[in-house]
């Protein structure tokens, strides 16, 4: 299995999954920016279409890069702009001339190339060369396009490294003029108050007139048109008869309010109802804390984003923080999942290795402190997030944690040092009968990486000879990083999946797989479920559709919408926008969206009666489990690890049962009991072992069906597989008469 590169012809969009899973919260993994759509990128025109409807794109390539040698520096964007409509419709090979054109000796084709990039999402390669002109470019006029090109580039937002470049140059730059572009550029990608006090000092403190203008007319037409400064050089340009004297009175004539001349009166009027209910508030409501304008004008925002869509939501500043941790899959803090357990907040496991398993914590530890806070009060007053905030924190930075250990006399105080935690979002191992198993939690920064290794392994070290890929309870993430994964199954030129929505703002965009044939030589079974969300949706519907995998499981969500992160510069991008702007489509052209993936073959895991859950749940909420566990440990170590891994389903291998479950006094079966005993038994070992343990062969249903349709495609007898023997006659279809009432029916769609 080779590493491949997919061609980025599109925005990196953000899949976000609604949360729909109550019960494990994945808390102190709460993890920075997101990408954002190339928002000025267009589609091909009826005129391009027709422009080049006889010739061949390599011919039509080769016009516009020699239109592009001979233009000036102000007038090559037609050629540029007919180069991006050009890509979307020839594939690769644009986009690769496109890239060969950023390392010309031509600063100007240089220019041209980065901006067309930009223009259609890739801003990677891009992004450098831009920053590299805003510095070397050879005419102030250079320099200055540069820094409207990245201005221009909203994908660019908040990215470090072009904030650091352009500040430098700006603090270099001797032009005036230039040194305004690159302050408004400063002022779009960010940090937005360095830009913004950058040209407020050009407004005031430049020796040119032309320079003064521009900086007002810049700052006026971004949003910062009641300074006071700014209007009065508006109001002298007002009357000049210039190009300036106009741009001056389309901002004054658009009004105070809005300086959009083409205002809509509907938004008007719901701006002018929204400044007199808070004005209202604010001068009558008798709690001046309630009435804080700030959280009525955020919580006006939530509302509103919030009715669009299920999915569509304004992210305030620690929302916003959120999202991008857990996409980065990088945090500081002690390293550990926690959640609620009985009204208590509990450690569901920590990471092994981290800090928070160094000092000793373990699964279902109670943690009743931190710094001298009860989480206790804090749960009632900020809910979970409360505690995981003081939890985290920056690398190196001591925090106290007091928690409580059934096995203890009193609660144990510790100090932990937090450090950067890695969160992983691939497990592996390799199963009997040589296949290999991947469960992918997530679709993160790293997940890429960690699914090369991961089957770099499994394949060509273990030599496995099939592969069982699990996205079950997989909520989505990164729409890149699930193309890069699907990549990694499909061979070179397959349709991934393409987006289409607003023909102005998100036309459709295509993503292509690039790996080779050997991308597609070990037989593969996908397994997924109802928790299986976007990027998942999208990675086993390609994969389904290509015919490429066998999908096991239940039918996943259906959620097939795009959400593009928008940092909000009235917060100085504190805050974010998540807003839906188009939808997923699979190669077949199924739109997943609120309808999912249908499932190859069903599987699912045996319900139990109701009383059995509530009884079961009885039971652990006094922490039976635990404390057979706890108390028959130190003389059962090897034996807990055995049955850990398989107990054959005999309640007879663990020692002592019958007396424990003759103590328990209940009417839930043994075998329901055994399993729940297990269960406590697999975290003591995990603990021990400081390693998770992977899959459960024996108790996951779903995995044993996708098992024995991957030993069906390598054409294997399950009966030679002392672990599989059972599988066949488990498995067996409805309509055979011996096997009536059989657990899991085969969809007779399927060939084995």
């Amino acid at each position: 299995m080779t590493a491949t590169t997919f061609r980025r012809t599109h925005q990196h969009s953000v899949l976000r999954f609604r949360r729909f899973t109550p019960f494990v919260i994945l808390a102190l993994l709460l993890i920075v920016p997101a990408s954002l759509i190339a928002e000025d990128a267009q589609p091909p025109t009826a005129a391009e279409d027709a422009a080049g409807a006889d010739l061949p794109v390599a011919v039509l390539t080769n016009q516009l890069f020699a239109q592009l040698e001979n233009e000036k520096a102000e007038d090559i964007w037609e050629p540029v702009n007919r180069l991006v409509r050009l890509s979307r419709v020839g594939g690769t090979a644009v986009t690769e001339r496109l890239e060969r054109g950023l390392r010309s000796d031509s600063q100007r084709m240089q220019l041209a190339c980065a901006r067309a990039l930009c223009q259609a999402g890739s801003t990677e390669q891009a992004a450098p060369v831009l920053c590299k002109l805003l510095k070397t470019g050879a005419t102030p006029e250079l320099r200055r396009l540069s820094a409207n090109a990245i201005g221009l580039t909203t994908g660019l937002a908040g990215d470090d490294t072009v904030s650091k470049a352009i500040a430098a140059a700006l603090k270099d730059e001797p032009d005036g003029l230039t040194r305004v572009s690159i302050a408004r550029a400063l002022w779009l990608v960010g940090p937005a108050r360095e830009g913004r006090e950058a040209l407020l000092r050009l407004l005031t403190q430049a020796a040119e007139k032309n320079v003064r203008d521009e900086a007002a007319l810049v700052l006026a037409e971004n949003g910062a048109f009641r300074l006071h400064e700014v209007r009065l050089r508006l109001l002298d340009l007002y009357y000049e008869p210039t190009p300036q004297g106009d741009r001056a009175r389309m901002i004054v004539r658009g009004g105070e309010e809005d300086f959009n001349p083409t205002r809509d009166p509907k938004m008007a009027q719901g701006e002018q109802l929204m400044r007199e209910i808070v004005r209202t508030i604010k001068n009558a409501y008798p709690d001046d804390g309630k009435a804080n304008a700030d959280k009525l004008y955020e919580n006006a925002a939530k509302g509103m984003v919030g009715a669009l869509d299920p999915y569509s939501q304004y992210l305030d500043q620690e929302e916003a923080k959120s999202t991008q941790e857990m996409l980065q899959q990088d945090y500081g803090g002690i390293g550990a999942y926690v959640g609620l357990r009985n009204g208590s907040f509990v450690v569901t496991s920590p990471i092994y290795g981290s800090p928070a398993d160094r000092a000793g914590l373990r699964a279902l530890d109670v943690i009743l402190e931190v710094d001298g806070h009860k989480t206790s009060e804090m749960l009632d007053h900020g809910g979970i997030n409360s505690v995981i905030s003081r939890l985290k924190g920056k690398p190196g930075t001591a925090v106290k944690v007091k928690y409580f250990r059934r096995s203890f006399y009193k609660p144990v105080e510790v100090t932990i040092i937090r450090e950067s935690i890695r969160v992983e979002s691939v497990f592996y191992a390799m199963l009997p009968g040589e296949i290999g198993y991947v469960r992918l939690s997530r679709f993160g920064e790293r997940s890429n990486a960690e699914m090369q290794h991961a089957l770099d392994d499994l394949a060509k070290k273990q030599s496995a000879k099939a592969i069982v890929f699990d996205l079950r309870d997989n909520p989505g993430g990164l729409l890149r990083a699930g193309v890069d994964i699907a990549d990694k199954f499909l061979a070179g030129g397959r349709l991934v999946v393409y987006s289409e929505g607003n023909k102005e703002f998100a036309p459709r965009k295509d993503y292509f797989a690039t790996g080779g044939a050997e991308e597609e030589a070990l037989p593969l079974v996908v397994l997924v479920g109802a928790g299986s969300a976007s990027a998942s949706e999208i990675v086993a519907g390609a994969l389904q559709d290509h015919k490429r995998a066998t999908l096991v499981g239940e039918k996943t969500f259906g959620k097939g919408s795009v959400q593009q992160i928008i940092p909000l510069r009235a917060t100085d991008r504190q805050t974010q926008l998540r807003l839906t702007i188009a939808k997923y489509y699979l190669p077949s052209g199924r739109c997943i969206h609120e309808k999912g993936v249908d499932v190859d073959i069903e599987a699912k895991q045996p319900e139990q009666p109701g009383w059995v859950v509530e009884s079961l749940a009885e039971l652990s909420r006094q922490s039976v489990f635990e404390d057979y566990v706890r108390t028959t440990w130190d003389a059962n170590k090897e034996l807990y690890a055995k049955l850990a891994g398989n107990d054959d389903g005999k309640w007879e291998n663990w020692p002592g049962f019958d007396e424990f479950y003759k103590r328990l006094n209940t009417r839930v079966e043994r075998n329901d009991i055994r399993a729940e005993l297990r269960k406590a038994a697999r975290r003591r070992v995990q603990d021990e072992q400081k390693k998770e343990l992977v899959y459960d062969l024996e108790e996951d249903v779903v995995l044993q069906r996708g098992i024995l349709e991957a030993l069906k495609k390598l054409n294997a007898d399950p009966a030679g597989i002392a672990e599989y023997h059972m599988l066949p006659e488990k498995f067996k279809k409805k309509d055979e008469p011996e096997q009536e009432g059989a657990m899991l029916p085969q969809d007779p769609k399927v060939q084995p």
